[in-house]
């Protein structure tokens, strides 16, 4: 489980995988800063990870001129079950919906391999 809270808190690990819109991202700690082009439009990203016992939760904001948004993106760890659960309201909101849903049953799809080769590539 130890192994799973560090990838899962890993912005460079999480983000790209889920948001696929991301072009480049920049990690500083738990804090990140990220440029994404979603629909030909581009915006940036910047955030934060927290971290607890049994829940990762990265804040996030995206912005596009003076459009914005805000959202979370957390993960709750139990034994054998990871659950996932995303927040956003704001610029983009009711367009992007159904893609980031898209897009999250695709990272769940090959969570298990994904974990499996990034712990072999890592060696944690």
């Amino acid at each position: 489980m130890d192994s799973l809270k560090i990838l899962l808190s890993d912005p460079n690990f999480v983000l790209p995988r889920i948001f696929k819109s991301i072009k480049d991202l920049k990690v500083n700690g738990s804090s990140f800063y990220g440029k994404a082009k979603y629909m030909g439009i581009e915006h940036e990203l910047n955030g934060n990870v927290y971290t607890s016992l049994n829940e990762i939760s990265c804040i996030f904001t995206l912005r596009h001129g003076k459009d914005f948004g805000s959202g979370k993106l957390m993960f709750t760890l139990q034994s054998n079950k990871v659950s996932i659960f995303l927040e956003y309201e704001g610029w983009m909101e009711r367009v992007s919906f159904s893609l980031i849903n898209r897009w999250i049953n695709d990272f769940l799809k090959n969570f298990e391999e994904d974990i499996r080769m990034e712990r072999i590539r890592r060696k944690i």
